[in-house]
């Protein structure tokens, strides 16, 4: 118990002293990475796995978790094991993503969640007098945050047909775009008339039977766009007509 309390104890130190995050990948010294962007959890899954690399030459101490949204501070049904850890120089580590038992998901749509892994430089044990100065002298985390798409079995289509059922709507001087589907659906790419549109500024992902609007100018007539496949990568360009106003 009192190890499990000074482990605790410990990450809470690191949390407090983290001043500035890094979102990315890499850090000026060769940094940490994931081996996935993505993490789709099947309903049939008992475990997804996970590994997180230190390409660097210094260690890190890397606390992991699921969370239900970017900024981490909603509980999610899921664990990851371990939660926290040592990863040496030049080294790599497997996590497991574990669902909770008493986790009641939604049986006809997909669900999304966010895995995210912060490290921070380790430190030799600091003796009792220090503690109150080691949150001043920890000044930068490395944060790696991908999402997690819970995907229930026998939803009545797949996740590469869904990717091209996305209908456009003129109405008042933005195109609203529809997503009839169980699946969470996120642009790579979207144009209005071969005018990419930044999407990233806007609505990136659209979540099942759900919509978002994006703002034109004048009449538009048709839409071309791609999506982020389970992979990573991107899906076939998709085009549709933009319909005036009204309901498919």
């Amino acid at each position: 118990m009192q190890f499990i309390s000074l482990l605790v104890r410990r990450a809470a130190l690191i949390l407090m002293g983290i001043v500035t995050l890094i979102q990315g990948a890499f850090a000026a010294d060769g940094g940490i990475s994931l081996s996935r962007t993505r993490v789709i959890f099947q309903s049939t899954d008992s475990a997804q796995t996970l590994t997180v690399q230190n390409h660097g030459s210094r260690p890190y101490l890397v606390q992991s978790a699921v969370v239900g949204s970017p900024q981490g501070r909603e509980v999610a049904p899921f664990l990851t094991t371990p939660p926290l850890f040592r990863l040496e120089e030049n080294s790599k580590n497997t996590l497991r993503i574990l669902r909770k038992d008493d986790a009641a998901l939604p049986a006809d749509r997909e669900s999304v969640f966010y895995f995210t892994a912060i490290a921070v430089p380790a430190m030799t044990e600091p003796k009792e007098a220090e503690d109150a100065s080691l949150a001043a002298r920890i000044s930068v985390g490395i944060q790696n945050t991908i999402k997690l798409f819970y995907r229930p079995a026998g939803l009545p289509m797949t996740a590469e047909e869904a990717q091209g059922r996305l209908t456009f709507h003129l109405q008042d001087g933005s195109i609203e775009v529809r997503n009839p589907t169980p699946y969470f659906l996120t642009f790579s790419r979207l144009a209005f008339d071969g005018h990419d549109v930044a999407v990233r500024d806007v609505v990136p992902m659209i979540p099942p039977f759900s919509q978002a609007s994006y703002p034109v100018s004048g009449q538009v007539k048709q839409a071309q766009w791609t999506v982020i496949n389970d992979y990573g990568g991107n899906s076939p360009l998709f085009s549709a007509a933009v319909q005036n106003g009204g309901k498919s």
